[in-house]
């Protein structure tokens, strides 16, 4: 009697321990397929009021301006889409740190540089400024990225109200240690609805005597570079996550094998050894 209740004691502990395993399969797989779901939204927050469209227009293109930069050949090879702005910190004359604010004009003078194949520059000037992005492609050449921002002016700019040291060139660009903005896969253009900021410093070396910090902020972005289509227009959209990471469905998917294939081994294991540890029995019996 005593052997009768402990084998269904036994019986009924691994019947639970395979319960749990084929639970913890169910979850595991389950994560691997949602995980980018659960990404929390962070709310927009934002440091300006988007451009007022047109009367004419309502539209989304109303709201951002569309810059195209074509090659000598007259192939486009930068497109740019985006509501922008640009605000500059700076000190006045009362010794109090203000902002000075301007929006990416829809005209602006472009120029740029699409000659080598791992690099393209684009260049806009407007109001006394000079914006410089720089494009390089990733060491393997699958994908491309703004690799460095650059701002240019005087600060005795009129967008300037008193500033405390006038008559400065100053250049800011992104820091060196964040190389790589809006990684995208080439071929792609990178599209995010969520707004994006790039902080601009002095770089150590330069000497700056001006103690600016300029940001941009980029919203409804929509951009390609390394453009190899006469057509010009558009390639397949790589979107952004609601964080502002960069939406990559393989890495949950990755994640959930992985553990589905962990629990699969442990299952395979348990019921290996339970296998053998039956047939024993059986041929202990037998003797």
């Amino acid at each position: 009697m005593l052997q009768l209740f402990g084998n269904k004691l036994r019986n009924g502990f691994e019947s639970n321990i395979i319960c749990y395993m084929l639970f913890a399969f169910l979850v595991a797989t389950a994560q691997g397929l949602q995980l980018s779901a659960f990404t929390t939204k962070s709310p927009r927050v934002s440091k300006y009021t988007t451009k007022s469209p047109s009367a004419s227009s309502q539209s989304h293109d109303a709201i951002t301006s569309l810059y195209r930069l074509n090659a000598t050949n007259g192939v486009t090879c930068i497109l740019m889409q985006v509501d922008g702005l640009i605000s500059v910190r700076y000190r006045n004359k009362l010794n109090e740190d203000v902002e000075a604010d301007l929006y990416m004009p829809d005209h602006p003078v472009l120029s740029g540089e699409c000659v080598e194949s791992n690099l393209e520059i684009m260049t806009m000037e407007f109001k006394g400024f000079t914006l410089t992005m720089t494009f390089k492609k990733s060491s393997g050449g699958e994908g491309w990225y703004i690799n460095l921002f650059e701002l240019s002016y005087s600060s005795s700019n009129p967008i300037f109200e008193h500033p405390d040291r006038p008559n400065l060139n100053v250049r800011l660009t992104s820091p060196s240690n964040t190389p790589m903005y809006f990684p995208t896969p080439v071929g792609k253009s990178y599209v995010c609805d969520k707004e994006q900021t790039v902080i601009l410093y002095a770089p150590h070396d330069s000497g700056d005597l001006s103690g600016h910090i300029a940001r941009i902020y980029l919203r409804d972005l929509h951009m390609q570079s390394f453009m190899f289509k006469d057509s010009g227009k558009w390639g397949p959209s790589f979107h952004c996550s609601a964080t502002g990471s960069y939406r990559d469905e393989t890495a949950p998917l990755a994640v959930g094998t992985a553990l589905a294939v962990a629990v699969l081994l442990i299952i395979s294991g348990y019921g290996g050894w339970r296998y053998f540890k039956i047939k024993k029995v059986q041929y202990g019996s037998m003797e």
